[in-house]
């Protein structure tokens, strides 16, 4: 088989794979689901993959690679309090930033079921759990409070722990992918919630001669 075969069929493996483990669990998938999936014999699975455990944590390292191909893309925090502060309207901002990661996590296929998967398997193993704290919550959380660092540094927010202000912020955000999870039709009421959480926050927030 061609090498480029090879690795389009070990792709496919994790693609299905991470639909089913994200519909039913981590236990409630097995080697032949996926390979009848697939529409391959459990025999050729196996020259890809020792067994189920190898799969998941393929998956694990696909995540990895896709999120630091993601974060090469990302705007450094100083850098996007910058772009925030000159802009006469920073609640529309944070709702482009928030809406990119809703539309992530709600709208495309692979980070619906990225999210799916990790919460359900952040108790079965250490490295799901590490995983689902790193790329659901603390990366998310470490991102807008350097951002909010910068931007009270920057006179444009009232003086306040930015880690307590990423909190509030970031938490409805993760609240609402739960409340709007697997609900492509609510996704505008979802973003609608969006907008008016942004507005109070800045509502608080915001220095008076900035708003």
């Amino acid at each position: 088989m061609p090498k480029n075969e090879i690795r389009d069929t070990k792709e496919v493996i994790l693609t299905v794979a991470l639909k089913l483990f994200s519909e039913r669990g981590y236990d409630g998938v097995g080697i032949r689901d996926i390979s009848k999936e697939i529409g391959i014999r459990e025999s050729a699975l196996y020259k890809h993959y020792s067994g189920k455990q190898d799969i998941f944590d393929s998956i694990l390292k696909d995540i990895e690679r896709r999120y630091q191909e993601e974060v090469s893309t990302f705007i450094p925090p100083e850098s996007m309090a910058n772009i925030l502060s000159e802009e006469s309207d920073v609640r529309e901002e944070l709702f482009r930033i928030s809406v990119t990661m809703f539309q992530f996590y709600l709208k495309t296929e692979y980070g619906s079921q990225l999210r799916r998967m990790l919460t359900m398997e952040q108790y079965r193993t250490s490295e799901a759990g590490k995983f689902f704290r790193e790329l659901i919550i603390d990366k998310g959380l470490d991102y807008i409070s350097g951002v909010f660092t910068h931007l009270i540094n920057d006179g444009v927010y009232v003086d306040a722990d930015p880690m307590v202000m990423a909190l509030q912020f970031y938490s409805p955000l993760y609240l609402l992918l739960s409340k709007y999870d697997n609900q492509p039709e609510k996704y505008e009421e979802a973003l609608s919630f969006l907008e008016r959480h942004i507005t109070m926050f800045n509502k608080i927030y915001l220095r008076s001669d900035k708003q």
